[in-house]
């Protein structure tokens, strides 16, 4: 018995693959926009690296080249409410730079030395765009969150700062004769 398989007419496979280029555009796009979103969120987060008490990265530790720069640990473990699974599975560290670079940090060695420096890429190590943003997104929200409380804390030392004023002259060390 013969089967009767019905083949796509030319015009029919044209229109498919007219409707796979787009797709493949529209995702070539789409990924374009959310790495521009994620340096966005990247250099905020530079700036809020006090509040969310990014570890800095031991310089030591990095390989040669990259120890000029700082970079801070923005998956250490510290943070275990913002990670998502994405995140958690990276078989590294994923660190941001002084220059507002997302890094993997990978081939720890067992003196505890990291041998790659990778710049963060939509799906390096398992890590889509989406997901970094969602990740990103995740921390900038929680600094909001924190931002009060550090400024609480940042006051009182002001405060104490100031009502030792008068126990001293008028410069940082000056003494009177």
């Amino acid at each position: 018995m013969q089967q009767h398989v019905e083949a796509p007419t030319p015009k029919a496979l044209a229109d498919l693959v007219e409707r796979c280029e787009q797709i493949n555009r529209f995702e070539t796009q789409l990924t374009a926009a959310e790495e521009t979103r994620i340096a966005a969120l990247a250099s905020g987060l530079l700036v809020m690296r006090q509040v969310l008490e990014l570890p800095l990265i031991d310089a030591e530790r990095l390989p040669m080249r990259q120890r000029r720069i700082q970079h801070w640990a923005l998956s250490a473990g510290h943070l275990p409410e913002v990670e998502i699974p994405a995140i958690r599975a990276v078989r590294g560290l994923l660190v941001l730079d002084e220059h507002e670079q997302v890094k993997v940090l990978s081939q720890r060695t067992w003196r505890g030395e990291w041998g790659a420096v990778t710049l963060w890429r939509s799906g390096e190590q398992g890590v889509r765009a989406a997901d970094m943003m969602e990740f990103l997104a995740r921390l900038t929200a929680f600094a909001q969150q924190r931002a009060p409380d550090v400024a609480r804390a940042l006051l009182a030392r002001s405060e104490a700062v100031t009502a030792t004023y008068a126990f001293g002259g008028d410069g940082p060390r000056s003494r009177k004769a």
